[in-house]
């Protein structure tokens, strides 16, 4: 298998400091590396659209929920780990664009739900189909088998790393 940068930099270091122990960057720094180029690829994937990934993530929360009530703009910031504000914000922003609408909460009037407009969920359909194509294309290396280890690997990393 071929050198990639990762490599270089632990034969640099080992050539450098061979006391040193630099292992954990043959995992980190390409987890790093690769969520870069996923991201990359996803940012792309939803450029034809002109949605953001926030943009992209509030839709396809609204289309997966389904919730025919509407959905409470606490509930999609919690999804999403941002403020009310910065859910307002972006709310705004969907609304303008005639993504989402706004309604009354029948159960609490001071309040407000979100629904996806028909033009929302066509939209979001048609961005998931997209980035649903670039993780593939990132993946694309991976057999079915390998793919289900790397996830369980990685869901045991995130689960330390967010429970301690």
């Amino acid at each position: 298998m071929p050198k990639d940068s990762i490599d270089r930099m632990v034969d640099e270091w080992a050539a450098s400091d061979g006391a040193l122990d630099v292992s954990a960057l043959q995992v980190v720094g390409r987890l790093f590396r690769t969520a870069g180029h996923g991201q990359s690829a996803v940012v792309e994937a939803l450029r034809p659209f002109g949605l953001s990934y926030a943009d992209f993530d509030v839709l396809n929360t609204l289309r997966r929920r389904d919730d025919p009530g509407g959905t409470h703009p606490r509930d999609l910031a919690e999804t999403a780990l941002i403020t009310s504000g910065a859910m307002t914000a972006r709310l705004d922003r969907l609304e303008r664009s005639g993504l989402v609408k706004r309604h009354s909460d029948p159960e609490d009037r001071r309040a407000v739900r979100i629904r996806l407009t028909k033009a929302g969920a066509d939209l979001a359909a048609k961005a998931l189909d997209a980035v649903l194509v670039a993780d593939e294309d990132i993946l694309s290396p991976l057999s079915p088998a390998q793919r289900r280890t790397l996830a369980a690997l990685l869901k045991k990393l995130l689960l330390h790393a967010e429970t301690g």
